[in-house]
């Protein structure tokens, strides 16, 4: 190498350390400051599955939902088209769903809305189960639910509409809260 190329490359090379230098620099002295508005998401999942199981490892209760939202300023998931399947040994299942749903501080209650149907396929001993409302709040861990809503219960041709109700998934056992009227068709 001539004089020449190795002077313009030493002088190349100075020029190039030294704006890295200032790179590194500038960049140290850079803070980037995120900010959210209070009621923004920081993460969502679709297509969610979660199973519980009990403490003979069977499952006690499974949870579905097209998405999940989670909200950190108040803590809370809200849900689209969740569904939530209950099971108690030796019967059917009792299935809940909802167009929409959400849950505050962890999934211990879980508020219902839109379109809400509990259901319970027919058993030997039972027919299937039907209940309509607007909205519910279900409590999986002691698989029990309520609402203050009016319903609408279908048992085989047997029909009983209510003002609020009372949902014990272990007993199997509903309890009408008031104005109860039913209509029972015998076979």
């Amino acid at each position: 190498m001539n004089k020449k190329n190795i002077i313009i490359t030493i002088i190349l090379l100075i020029i190039f350390s030294t704006a890295s230098i200032f790179a590194v620099l500038a960049a140290k002295k850079i803070t980037v400051t995120t900010t959210k508005a209070a009621n923004s998401p920081d993460f969502f999942i679709t297509n969610a599955i979660y199973t519980q199981f009990d403490h003979n490892g069977d499952i006690s209760n499974q949870f579905y939902t097209n998405k999940i939202t989670h909200f950190t300023s108040y803590n809370s998931y809200v849900f689209e088209k969740p569904s939530i399947k209950m099971h108690n040994a030796n019967e059917q299942p009792w299935n809940i769903t909802a167009n929409k749903g959400k849950s505050e501080r962890g999934k211990s209650t879980i508020y219902l809305w839109d379109n809400v149907k509990v259901t319970q396929a027919a058993s030997p001993n039972n027919s299937d189960f039907d209940i309509t409302t607007d909205a519910l709040t279900v409590h999986p861990d002691i698989k029990f639910a309520e609402t203050t809503e009016p319903i609408i219960i279908i048992q085989s041709e047997s029909i009983a509409t209510a003002i609020g109700a009372q949902t014990n998934f272990k007993e199997g056992t509903v309890k009408l809260l008031s104005n109860v009227k039913c209509q029972y068709e015998t076979k």
